[in-house]
């Protein structure tokens, strides 16, 4: 994604210029125009709104160990163990009108077990469930923005000195054939980790305020597509079917997924006491209309009511495999 030129579209209040402002008065003017900003991207989501505790309703958390491999022509070249960390979550909570769900990934990289790379990205989904289906849903990521895509290129990333971090961030609202989204592009200092994910998300939210939010119709023939996790969740939990479709950045993706059983998963799952019974390996894959293919792989406890996945495994670039696996 390229760099978008980002202006506020908040006027700071006018002021008398001829006298000096004391440090109370300007505090009350930037808290004044941060308010506006946060409520702005809020009352996008009606409903759906992210003031909702994190923590709120029943369901499953996985915590992960980040195993990374280099590959050259699909031969593994160097392999090591807890270069990253990561988590997702499935949450439900039930009320009168249906049923809203939590979903959520994030993975970082741990810089000192990872030569001193600094990468992070997480994604949350909030979505209202109907009788009928979906009602509604809200999307928010942000990710480090790498733009590494070879081997060396990689490898002159590693123990930057850089004082600055680029990062993008999105944000959508879809509702029945209506989408609602923009992306956002800001740096930080590269002192900031995994463990400012708050005021990293501040930041964010601060820069997509501030960005023309788009709004795309969609097709009034089928049902309207969701995020993907939830795409995803939903085909979980229908065995039965294989395909399905999520919208993501204004794109329509096409997901798939073929299941197979793997009795020395289930064997190893039940040993670490992170499964009571059979556990299903998933090969699966995305595509948008031109785009390259992405495989992945999941394994998932067969009967579980919120199958959040034991182990991820995915390419995200032609040099590096990246194997998650859940902790106990």
């Amino acid at each position: 994604m390229g760099a978008r030129d980002v202006r506020s579209n908040y006027l700071m209040p006018m002021v008398d210029c001829s006298r000096r402002i004391t440090r109370r008065e300007w505090a009350r003017l930037v808290i004044g125009t941060a308010v506006l900003a946060v409520a702005r991207s809020r009352a996008r989501a009606d409903a759906l709104s992210w003031d909702m505790p994190a923590h709120s309703g029943l369901g499953t958390e996985r915590r992960y160990r980040v195993d990374a491999q280099v590959v050259l022509f699909s031969v593994p070249l160097v392999r090591r163990s807890g270069v990253g960390a990561g988590t997702a979550a499935w949450r439900e909570s039930s009320e009168e009108d249906g049923t809203t769900r939590v979903l959520e990934f994030a993975a970082y990289s741990l810089p000192d077990r990872a030569a001193g790379l600094n990468r992070l990205g997480f994604i949350q989904e909030r979505i209202r469930l109907a009788k009928t289906g979906m009602a509604e849903a809200t999307y928010f990521g942000l990710m480090t923005a790498s733009a590494e895509e070879s081997a060396e290129e990689a490898r002159k990333a590693l123990h930057s000195k850089a004082s600055q971090v680029a990062y993008t961030a999105v944000d959508a609202h879809i509702q029945s054939h209506s989408m609602d989204t923009a992306t956002a592009h800001f740096t930080a200092s590269s002192t900031l980790s995994p463990g400012h994910r708050t005021q990293l998300e501040q930041m964010a939210r601060q820069a997509l305020a501030a960005t023309p939010h788009k709004s795309v119709g969609l097709s009034l023939d089928d049902a309207t597509p969701p995020p993907f996790l939830q795409a995803l969740a939903q085909l979980l939990r229908q065995p039965n079917v294989g395909e399905g479709h999520y919208i993501y950045n204004e794109c329509l993706y096409r997901l798939w997924l073929r299941r197979t059983a793997d009795v020395k998963a289930s064997e190893h799952f039940r040993a670490s006491g992170l499964a009571s019974g059979p556990v299903i390996a998933i090969t699966g894959a995305l595509q948008h209309a031109g785009g390259r293919q992405i495989d992945f792989r999941l394994w998932v406890e067969e009967s579980a009511a919120h199958p959040v996945p034991l182990r991820i495994e995915y390419q995200p670039k032609s040099y590096l495999r990246l194997a998650f696996e859940a902790e106990a």
